[in-house]
Protein backbone atom coordinates (compact mmCIF):
# COMPACT_ATOMS: atom_id res chain seq x y z
CA UNK A 1 0.00 0.00 0.00
CA UNK A 2 1.75 2.69 -1.25
CA UNK A 3 1.45 6.36 1.14
CA UNK A 4 0.40 7.95 -2.76
CA UNK A 5 -2.94 5.94 -3.40
CA UNK A 6 -6.25 6.09 -2.16
CA UNK A 7 -6.41 2.88 0.00
CA UNK A 8 -3.75 4.70 2.10
CA UNK A 9 -6.04 7.37 2.53
CA UNK A 10 -9.11 5.12 2.94
CA UNK A 11 -6.83 2.66 5.67
CA UNK A 12 -6.04 5.94 7.69
CA UNK A 13 -10.02 7.40 7.40
CA UNK A 14 -10.63 3.76 8.96
CA UNK A 15 -7.84 3.53 11.62
CA UNK A 16 -7.79 7.15 13.46
CA UNK A 17 -11.44 7.08 14.38
CA UNK A 18 -11.00 3.26 15.81
CA UNK A 19 -7.67 4.76 17.37
CA UNK A 20 -9.33 7.58 19.03
CA UNK A 21 -12.09 5.47 20.37
CA UNK A 22 -9.96 2.38 21.41
CA UNK A 23 -8.83 1.89 25.29
CA UNK A 24 -5.87 3.45 25.91
CA UNK A 25 -4.52 0.06 27.51
CA UNK A 26 -4.97 -1.43 23.97
CA UNK A 27 -3.94 0.94 21.29
CA UNK A 28 -0.97 -0.11 21.07
CA UNK A 29 -2.20 -3.35 20.06
CA UNK A 30 -4.83 -1.41 17.30
CA UNK A 31 -1.32 -0.22 15.77
CA UNK A 32 0.00 -3.55 15.33
CA UNK A 33 -2.34 -4.82 13.83
CA UNK A 34 -2.74 -1.88 11.44
CA UNK A 35 1.06 -2.05 10.75
CA UNK A 36 0.95 -5.77 10.22
CA UNK A 37 -2.59 -5.37 7.60
CA UNK A 38 -0.21 -2.22 5.99
CA UNK A 39 2.43 -4.44 5.16
CA UNK A 40 0.14 -7.07 3.59
CA UNK A 41 -0.96 -5.03 0.79
CA UNK A 42 2.55 -5.28 -0.72
CA UNK A 43 3.00 -9.40 -0.01
CA UNK A 44 1.88 -11.70 2.58
CA UNK A 45 5.14 -13.42 1.56
CA UNK A 46 6.70 -10.60 2.55
CA UNK A 47 5.51 -11.15 6.71
CA UNK A 48 7.67 -14.21 6.57
CA UNK A 49 10.96 -12.48 6.14
CA UNK A 50 9.83 -9.21 9.12
CA UNK A 51 8.84 -11.95 11.27
CA UNK A 52 12.56 -13.76 10.76
CA UNK A 53 13.25 -10.66 11.64
CA UNK A 54 11.33 -10.13 14.70
CA UNK A 55 11.85 -13.14 16.24
CA UNK A 56 15.37 -13.81 16.04
CA UNK A 57 16.65 -10.12 17.01
CA UNK A 58 13.52 -10.31 20.03
CA UNK A 59 14.98 -13.86 21.33
CA UNK A 60 18.77 -13.55 21.05
CA UNK A 61 18.42 -10.32 23.06
CA UNK A 62 17.10 -12.48 25.52
CA UNK A 63 19.66 -14.70 25.82
CA UNK A 64 22.55 -12.08 25.75
CA UNK A 65 20.66 -9.70 28.41
CA UNK A 66 20.69 -12.93 30.09
CA UNK A 67 24.33 -13.30 29.62
CA UNK A 68 24.84 -9.86 30.69
CA UNK A 69 23.48 -10.62 34.18
CA UNK A 70 25.44 -13.43 34.41
CA UNK A 71 28.65 -11.61 33.64
CA UNK A 72 27.51 -8.93 36.03
CA UNK A 73 27.12 -11.96 38.89
CA UNK A 74 30.36 -12.94 38.39
CA UNK A 75 32.32 -10.02 38.46
CA UNK A 76 30.32 -8.97 42.04
CA UNK A 77 31.06 -12.28 43.53
CA UNK A 78 32.87 -12.50 46.50
CA UNK A 79 33.33 -16.14 46.27
CA UNK A 80 35.77 -17.02 42.99
CA UNK A 81 39.21 -15.82 42.67
CA UNK A 82 40.45 -13.36 40.27
CA UNK A 83 41.82 -16.24 37.97
CA UNK A 84 37.89 -17.77 37.85
CA UNK A 85 36.59 -14.83 37.24
CA UNK A 86 38.76 -13.94 34.36
CA UNK A 87 38.54 -17.55 32.75
CA UNK A 88 34.21 -17.69 33.79
CA UNK A 89 33.99 -13.68 32.28
CA UNK A 90 36.06 -14.82 29.38
CA UNK A 91 33.36 -18.12 28.58
CA UNK A 92 30.36 -15.52 28.96
CA UNK A 93 31.87 -13.22 26.30
CA UNK A 94 32.50 -15.63 23.27
CA UNK A 95 28.74 -16.83 24.04
CA UNK A 96 28.00 -13.05 24.06
CA UNK A 97 30.01 -12.52 20.99
CA UNK A 98 28.65 -15.89 18.91
CA UNK A 99 25.15 -14.90 19.41
CA UNK A 100 25.53 -11.61 18.16
CA UNK A 101 27.63 -13.00 15.50
CA UNK A 102 24.51 -15.67 14.91
CA UNK A 103 21.66 -13.04 14.92
CA UNK A 104 23.62 -10.11 12.70
CA UNK A 105 24.32 -13.35 10.66
CA UNK A 106 20.62 -13.96 9.75
CA UNK A 107 19.70 -10.88 9.36
CA UNK A 108 22.25 -9.65 7.29
CA UNK A 109 21.93 -12.82 5.71
CA UNK A 110 18.43 -12.44 4.69
CA UNK A 111 19.32 -8.66 3.23
CA UNK A 112 22.38 -10.28 1.14
CA UNK A 113 20.28 -12.48 -0.25
CA UNK A 114 17.82 -10.31 -2.22
CA UNK A 115 20.02 -7.62 -2.67
CA UNK A 116 21.83 -10.16 -4.51
CA UNK A 117 18.84 -11.84 -6.21
CA UNK A 118 18.06 -8.17 -7.75
CA UNK A 119 21.28 -8.06 -8.98
CA UNK A 120 20.94 -11.07 -10.55
CA UNK A 121 17.78 -9.62 -12.20
CA UNK A 122 19.33 -6.66 -12.93
CA UNK A 123 21.69 -7.81 -14.95
CA UNK A 124 20.07 -10.39 -16.70
CA UNK A 125 16.62 -7.85 -17.59
CA UNK A 126 13.95 -9.96 -16.09
CA UNK A 127 10.43 -8.80 -15.80
CA UNK A 128 10.18 -6.34 -12.70
CA UNK A 129 7.39 -7.95 -11.31
CA UNK A 130 9.49 -10.88 -10.17
CA UNK A 131 12.14 -8.19 -8.76
CA UNK A 132 9.59 -6.76 -6.91
CA UNK A 133 8.25 -10.14 -5.65
CA UNK A 134 11.98 -11.02 -4.86
CA UNK A 135 12.77 -8.15 -2.58
CA UNK A 136 10.84 -7.57 0.60
CA UNK A 137 10.01 -4.45 1.02
CA UNK A 138 11.45 -2.23 3.67
CA UNK A 139 13.98 -5.33 4.60
CA UNK A 140 17.19 -2.60 4.66
CA UNK A 141 15.00 -0.59 6.96
CA UNK A 142 13.84 -2.71 9.98
CA UNK A 143 16.26 -4.79 9.76
CA UNK A 144 19.06 -1.88 10.58
CA UNK A 145 16.36 -0.77 13.13
CA UNK A 146 15.75 -4.57 14.70
CA UNK A 147 19.85 -4.78 15.01
CA UNK A 148 20.33 -1.75 16.77
CA UNK A 149 17.89 -2.77 19.52
CA UNK A 150 19.83 -5.94 19.98
CA UNK A 151 23.67 -4.70 19.48
CA UNK A 152 22.57 -2.36 22.56
CA UNK A 153 21.21 -5.04 24.53
CA UNK A 154 24.34 -6.50 24.36
CA UNK A 155 26.50 -3.15 24.92
CA UNK A 156 23.71 -3.02 28.40
CA UNK A 157 22.77 0.04 26.87
CA UNK A 158 18.93 -0.93 27.02
CA UNK A 159 16.94 -3.94 28.76
CA UNK A 160 15.40 -6.10 26.54
CA UNK A 161 11.78 -6.02 25.90
CA UNK A 162 9.49 -9.26 27.33
CA UNK A 163 6.63 -9.32 25.43
CA UNK A 164 7.43 -10.28 22.14
CA UNK A 165 4.19 -8.30 20.65
CA UNK A 166 5.31 -5.01 21.94
CA UNK A 167 8.75 -5.99 20.84
CA UNK A 168 6.93 -6.47 16.99
CA UNK A 169 5.52 -3.05 16.99
CA UNK A 170 8.58 -1.55 17.59
CA UNK A 171 9.87 -2.98 14.14
CA UNK A 172 6.53 -2.72 12.42
CA UNK A 173 5.27 0.60 12.91
CA UNK A 174 3.64 1.20 9.61
CA UNK A 175 4.62 4.87 8.79
CA UNK A 176 8.36 4.28 9.41
CA UNK A 177 9.21 0.93 9.12
CA UNK A 178 9.15 0.69 5.17
CA UNK A 179 11.77 3.57 4.37
CA UNK A 180 12.61 4.71 7.46
CA UNK A 181 13.72 6.87 9.98
CA UNK A 182 15.63 4.19 11.43
CA UNK A 183 14.17 4.64 15.02
CA UNK A 184 16.24 3.89 18.54
CA UNK A 185 14.32 1.67 20.97
CA UNK A 186 14.90 4.37 23.80
CA UNK A 187 13.75 6.86 21.17
CA UNK A 188 10.26 4.96 20.28
CA UNK A 189 9.02 1.83 22.06
CA UNK A 190 8.01 4.02 25.24
CA UNK A 191 5.69 6.19 23.53
CA UNK A 192 3.33 3.25 22.08
CA UNK A 193 2.65 2.64 25.79
CA UNK A 194 1.86 6.47 26.97
CA UNK A 195 -1.67 7.19 27.94
CA UNK A 196 -3.11 9.10 24.90
CA UNK A 197 -5.21 12.17 25.07
CA UNK A 198 -6.50 14.17 22.06
CA UNK A 199 -4.02 17.34 21.06
CA UNK A 200 -6.16 19.17 18.08
CA UNK A 201 -3.05 21.23 17.74
CA UNK A 202 -1.01 18.44 17.06
CA UNK A 203 -3.11 16.34 15.44
CA UNK A 204 -4.20 19.13 12.96
CA UNK A 205 -0.18 19.85 12.43
CA UNK A 206 0.22 15.94 11.19
CA UNK A 207 -1.99 16.10 8.97
CA UNK A 208 -0.51 19.66 7.79
CA UNK A 209 2.80 18.18 7.39
CA UNK A 210 1.95 14.81 5.96
CA UNK A 211 0.16 17.51 3.33
CA UNK A 212 2.83 19.20 2.29
CA UNK A 213 4.52 15.48 1.88
CA UNK A 214 1.83 14.73 -0.60
CA UNK A 215 2.41 18.38 -2.53
CA UNK A 216 6.05 17.64 -2.78
CA UNK A 217 5.75 14.05 -4.08
CA UNK A 218 3.04 15.03 -6.52
CA UNK A 219 3.82 18.39 -7.60
CA UNK A 220 7.81 18.21 -7.84
CA UNK A 221 9.36 15.14 -7.20
CA UNK A 222 6.83 12.76 -9.87
CA UNK A 223 7.56 15.43 -12.57
CA UNK A 224 11.62 15.68 -12.11
CA UNK A 225 11.51 12.41 -12.19
CA UNK A 226 9.94 12.53 -16.01
CA UNK A 227 12.59 14.90 -17.14
CA UNK A 228 15.68 12.84 -15.55
CA UNK A 229 14.42 10.08 -16.61
CA UNK A 230 13.87 10.64 -20.00
CA UNK A 231 17.76 12.91 -20.79
CA UNK A 232 19.58 10.03 -18.89
CA UNK A 233 17.46 6.67 -20.87
CA UNK A 234 18.95 9.15 -23.76
CA UNK A 235 21.70 10.66 -23.33
CA UNK A 236 23.07 10.66 -26.55
CA UNK A 237 20.08 12.61 -28.07
CA UNK A 238 20.57 15.66 -25.66
CA UNK A 239 23.24 18.36 -25.40
CA UNK A 240 25.90 18.84 -22.34
CA UNK A 241 23.93 21.83 -20.84
CA UNK A 242 20.55 19.81 -20.54
CA UNK A 243 22.65 16.59 -19.27
CA UNK A 244 23.65 19.13 -16.75
CA UNK A 245 20.89 20.51 -15.47
CA UNK A 246 19.15 16.90 -15.00
CA UNK A 247 22.57 15.81 -13.07
CA UNK A 248 21.88 18.99 -10.73
CA UNK A 249 18.42 17.92 -10.62
CA UNK A 250 19.42 14.67 -9.29
CA UNK A 251 20.16 15.44 -5.96
CA UNK A 252 16.69 17.47 -5.57
CA UNK A 253 15.16 14.51 -6.87
CA UNK A 254 16.81 12.37 -4.58
CA UNK A 255 15.58 15.06 -1.75
CA UNK A 256 12.00 15.91 -2.55
CA UNK A 257 11.08 11.87 -3.23
CA UNK A 258 12.76 11.18 0.01
CA UNK A 259 11.09 13.70 2.30
CA UNK A 260 7.98 13.97 1.19
CA UNK A 261 7.80 10.25 2.64
CA UNK A 262 9.53 11.58 6.00
CA UNK A 263 6.91 14.32 6.13
CA UNK A 264 4.00 11.70 5.48
CA UNK A 265 5.30 9.65 7.89
CA UNK A 266 6.12 11.77 10.53
CA UNK A 267 2.70 13.84 10.12
CA UNK A 268 0.47 10.76 10.10
CA UNK A 269 2.36 9.32 13.37
CA UNK A 270 1.69 12.89 15.44
CA UNK A 271 -2.19 12.08 14.44
CA UNK A 272 -1.50 9.53 16.90
CA UNK A 273 0.14 11.20 18.85
CA UNK A 274 3.83 9.73 18.52
CA UNK A 275 7.01 11.29 17.14
CA UNK A 276 9.48 9.91 15.17
CA UNK A 277 12.82 11.12 14.20
CA UNK A 278 12.69 13.95 11.85
CA UNK A 279 15.46 12.45 8.61
CA UNK A 280 16.41 15.92 6.72
CA UNK A 281 17.55 18.80 8.38
CA UNK A 282 17.65 21.20 5.44
CA UNK A 283 20.56 19.68 3.80
CA UNK A 284 20.39 21.73 0.73
CA UNK A 285 21.51 24.58 3.14
CA UNK A 286 24.51 22.83 3.99
CA UNK A 287 28.26 24.53 3.52
CA UNK A 288 29.80 21.42 3.33
CA UNK A 289 30.21 17.83 2.56
CA UNK A 290 30.59 16.93 5.66
CA UNK A 291 27.43 19.29 7.04
CA UNK A 292 25.67 17.80 4.53
CA UNK A 293 25.55 13.60 6.34
CA UNK A 294 24.57 15.33 8.81
CA UNK A 295 21.90 16.59 7.52
CA UNK A 296 20.81 14.21 4.79
CA UNK A 297 18.93 10.39 6.47
CA UNK A 298 20.18 11.38 9.13
CA UNK A 299 19.23 8.44 10.98
CA UNK A 300 21.13 5.78 8.33
CA UNK A 301 24.32 8.48 8.89
CA UNK A 302 23.68 7.96 13.05
CA UNK A 303 23.34 3.96 12.33
CA UNK A 304 26.40 3.87 10.84
CA UNK A 305 28.44 6.01 12.57
CA UNK A 306 27.32 4.64 15.81
CA UNK A 307 27.49 0.47 15.13
CA UNK A 308 30.43 1.33 12.75
CA UNK A 309 32.68 3.72 12.46
CA UNK A 310 33.04 4.58 16.42
CA UNK A 311 33.70 0.27 17.12
CA UNK A 312 35.85 0.23 13.95
CA UNK A 313 37.86 3.02 15.20
CA UNK A 314 38.40 2.13 18.48
CA UNK A 315 39.55 -1.51 17.56
CA UNK A 316 42.48 -2.26 18.89
CA UNK A 317 44.57 -2.27 15.38
CA UNK A 318 43.12 1.34 14.50
CA UNK A 319 44.43 2.41 17.92
CA UNK A 320 47.64 0.43 17.53
CA UNK A 321 47.85 2.23 13.86
CA UNK A 322 47.18 5.85 15.07
CA UNK A 323 49.83 5.46 17.98
CA UNK A 324 52.04 4.00 15.42
CA UNK A 325 51.93 7.35 13.53
CA UNK A 326 51.06 9.58 16.08
CA UNK A 327 54.14 11.39 15.61
CA UNK A 328 54.01 11.85 11.92
CA UNK A 329 52.52 13.55 9.31
CA UNK A 330 49.00 14.00 9.24
CA UNK A 331 48.46 11.83 6.41
CA UNK A 332 49.76 9.34 8.46
CA UNK A 333 48.70 9.95 11.85
CA UNK A 334 44.84 10.48 10.18
CA UNK A 335 45.27 6.87 8.59
CA UNK A 336 42.40 5.21 11.44
CA UNK A 337 40.12 7.99 10.13
CA UNK A 338 40.31 7.60 6.42
CA UNK A 339 39.93 3.52 6.51
CA UNK A 340 37.08 3.71 9.04
CA UNK A 341 35.40 6.40 6.39
CA UNK A 342 36.39 4.48 3.59
CA UNK A 343 34.76 0.99 5.13
CA UNK A 344 31.45 3.06 6.01
CA UNK A 345 30.87 4.16 2.98
CA UNK A 346 31.63 1.14 1.22
CA UNK A 347 29.28 -0.50 3.37
CA UNK A 348 26.76 2.04 2.85
CA UNK A 349 27.17 1.21 -0.84
CA UNK A 350 25.98 -1.95 -0.15
CA UNK A 351 23.54 -1.44 1.57
CA UNK A 352 22.06 0.78 -1.21
CA UNK A 353 22.70 -2.41 -3.65
CA UNK A 354 25.41 -5.20 -4.68
CA UNK A 355 25.48 -3.60 -8.37
CA UNK A 356 28.90 -2.21 -9.27
CA UNK A 357 27.38 1.64 -9.29
CA UNK A 358 26.24 1.81 -5.82
CA UNK A 359 30.06 0.68 -4.61
CA UNK A 360 31.55 3.06 -6.61
CA UNK A 361 29.52 5.90 -5.40
CA UNK A 362 30.17 4.61 -2.24
CA UNK A 363 33.93 4.68 -2.95
CA UNK A 364 33.42 8.44 -3.97
CA UNK A 365 31.58 9.63 -0.85
CA UNK A 366 34.23 8.15 0.81
CA UNK A 367 36.73 9.72 -1.23
CA UNK A 368 35.45 13.50 -0.78
CA UNK A 369 35.33 13.36 2.95
CA UNK A 370 38.78 12.50 3.44
CA UNK A 371 39.45 14.57 0.72
CA UNK A 372 37.62 17.33 1.90
CA UNK A 373 39.50 16.78 5.69
CA UNK A 374 42.89 16.85 4.28
CA UNK A 375 41.74 20.40 2.41
CA UNK A 376 40.57 21.74 5.63
CA UNK A 377 43.68 20.65 7.54
CA UNK A 378 46.26 21.60 4.96
CA UNK A 379 44.49 25.34 4.04
CA UNK A 380 46.12 27.94 5.96
CA UNK A 381 43.60 30.90 4.51
CA UNK A 382 40.21 30.19 6.79
CA UNK A 383 38.57 32.40 4.58
CA UNK A 384 38.42 30.36 1.90
CA UNK A 385 37.03 27.34 4.35
CA UNK A 386 33.20 28.12 2.93
CA UNK A 387 34.41 28.53 -0.59
CA UNK A 388 36.10 25.00 -0.35
CA UNK A 389 33.01 23.97 1.49
CA UNK A 390 30.80 24.69 -1.46
CA UNK A 391 33.10 23.13 -4.20
CA UNK A 392 33.05 19.67 -2.20
CA UNK A 393 28.76 20.21 -2.41
CA UNK A 394 29.50 20.51 -6.03
CA UNK A 395 32.11 17.22 -6.73
CA UNK A 396 29.01 15.52 -4.80
CA UNK A 397 26.43 16.48 -6.98
CA UNK A 398 28.32 16.39 -9.74
CA UNK A 399 28.89 12.26 -9.57
CA UNK A 400 25.16 12.21 -9.85
CA UNK A 401 25.56 9.73 -12.51
CA UNK A 402 27.70 7.22 -10.57
CA UNK A 403 24.18 6.68 -8.88
CA UNK A 404 21.80 7.27 -11.48
CA UNK A 405 23.19 5.01 -14.15
CA UNK A 406 23.46 1.26 -13.82
CA UNK A 407 26.63 0.78 -16.20
CA UNK A 408 29.91 2.84 -15.51
CA UNK A 409 30.28 3.49 -19.00
CA UNK A 410 26.95 5.59 -19.31
CA UNK A 411 27.76 7.70 -16.42
CA UNK A 412 31.45 8.43 -17.79
CA UNK A 413 29.80 9.28 -21.38
CA UNK A 414 26.90 11.81 -19.64
CA UNK A 415 29.89 13.02 -17.45
CA UNK A 416 32.55 13.57 -20.74
CA UNK A 417 29.32 15.10 -22.74
CA UNK A 418 28.90 17.47 -19.49
CA UNK A 419 32.67 18.56 -19.81
CA UNK A 420 32.51 19.16 -23.33
CA UNK A 421 30.21 21.63 -22.64
CA UNK A 422 27.28 22.71 -25.87
CA UNK A 423 24.87 24.72 -26.28
CA UNK A 424 21.57 22.82 -28.37
CA UNK A 425 19.77 25.17 -31.12
CA UNK A 426 16.84 25.15 -29.43
CA UNK A 427 17.78 24.85 -25.94
CA UNK A 428 13.68 24.95 -25.00
CA UNK A 429 12.69 22.52 -27.53
CA UNK A 430 15.13 19.72 -25.96
CA UNK A 431 13.95 19.88 -22.40
CA UNK A 432 10.61 20.04 -23.00
CA UNK A 433 11.13 17.06 -25.42
CA UNK A 434 9.85 13.63 -24.52
CA UNK A 435 9.77 14.59 -21.25
CA UNK A 436 8.07 18.03 -19.55
CA UNK A 437 5.93 20.87 -21.55
CA UNK A 438 6.27 24.37 -20.79
CA UNK A 439 3.26 23.83 -18.58
CA UNK A 440 4.90 21.05 -16.23
CA UNK A 441 7.93 22.66 -16.04
CA UNK A 442 6.27 25.87 -15.23
CA UNK A 443 4.17 23.89 -12.27
CA UNK A 444 7.31 22.23 -10.86
CA UNK A 445 9.71 25.53 -10.66
CA UNK A 446 6.80 26.72 -8.77
CA UNK A 447 6.57 23.90 -6.58
CA UNK A 448 10.64 24.42 -6.19
CA UNK A 449 10.00 27.54 -5.29
CA UNK A 450 7.59 27.06 -2.44
CA UNK A 451 9.81 24.47 -1.31
CA UNK A 452 13.22 26.33 -0.89
CA UNK A 453 11.00 29.67 0.51
CA UNK A 454 9.51 27.45 2.85
CA UNK A 455 12.83 25.34 4.00
CA UNK A 456 14.37 28.21 4.73
CA UNK A 457 11.66 29.90 6.47
CA UNK A 458 11.77 26.30 9.10
CA UNK A 459 15.20 26.60 8.75
CA UNK A 460 15.43 30.18 10.34
CA UNK A 461 12.54 29.04 12.51
CA UNK A 462 10.41 31.80 10.91
CA UNK A 463 7.22 29.72 10.74
CA UNK A 464 4.96 28.79 13.93
CA UNK A 465 2.93 25.71 13.58
CA UNK A 466 1.73 25.64 17.24
CA UNK A 467 -1.20 27.72 15.45
CA UNK A 468 -4.00 25.96 14.55
CA UNK A 469 -5.57 28.37 12.34
CA UNK A 470 -2.70 29.20 10.19
CA UNK A 471 -2.21 25.23 9.91
CA UNK A 472 -5.65 24.72 8.96
CA UNK A 473 -5.13 27.50 6.08
CA UNK A 474 -1.84 25.57 5.29
CA UNK A 475 -3.85 22.35 4.63
CA UNK A 476 -6.21 24.06 2.65
CA UNK A 477 -3.57 25.65 0.04
CA UNK A 478 -1.24 22.43 -0.25
CA UNK A 479 -4.68 20.47 -0.89
CA UNK A 480 -5.94 23.38 -3.25
CA UNK A 481 -2.60 23.03 -5.48
CA UNK A 482 -1.86 19.30 -5.15
CA UNK A 483 -5.67 18.87 -6.43
CA UNK A 484 -5.14 21.01 -9.14
CA UNK A 485 -1.44 20.70 -10.03
CA UNK A 486 -0.84 17.57 -8.90
CA UNK A 487 0.50 14.95 -11.42
CA UNK A 488 -1.64 11.95 -10.38
CA UNK A 489 -0.69 8.49 -11.44
CA UNK A 490 0.85 5.09 -10.78
CA UNK A 491 3.66 6.32 -8.79
CA UNK A 492 7.01 4.55 -5.87
CA UNK A 493 8.72 6.40 -4.13
CA UNK A 494 12.99 5.99 -5.24
CA UNK A 495 14.01 4.57 -1.97
CA UNK A 496 11.43 1.81 -1.61
CA UNK A 497 13.94 -0.07 -3.75
CA UNK A 498 16.53 -0.14 -0.99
Amino acid sequence: MSFISIQFIIFLVILFPLYLICSNKYKWVLLLIASYIFYSFASVKFLIFLLISTISTFIFALIIDNLNKKEDQILSSNDLSVTDKEKQIKSVNFKQNFLLFIVIFINIGMVFFFKQVRSLINIFNLPEAIGFVAFPLGISFYTLQALSYTIDVYRKVIKPEKNIAKYALFISYFPQFMMGPISRFNDLFHQFFIKYSFDKTRFVYGIQRATWGFFKKLIISDRLAVFINATYSNYNDFSGITLLISTFLITLLLYVDFSSYMDIAIGVSNCFGINIQENFKFPLFSKSIQEFWTRWHITLYTWLRDYIFYPLIHSKPMIKLGTYFSNGPFILSSLPVSISILVVWILCGFWHGYEIHYIIVGLYNAMLLILYMFVRRYNKFKIFNKFIGLVFIFLFVWGGPLLRCKHLTDAFNIMYKILHFSLPTNFLGEITTSSLSFYEWGVTIFGIIILFIVDFLKYNNKLNFKNLKYNFVIIYILLVLTIIFGKFGPTTFIYLRF
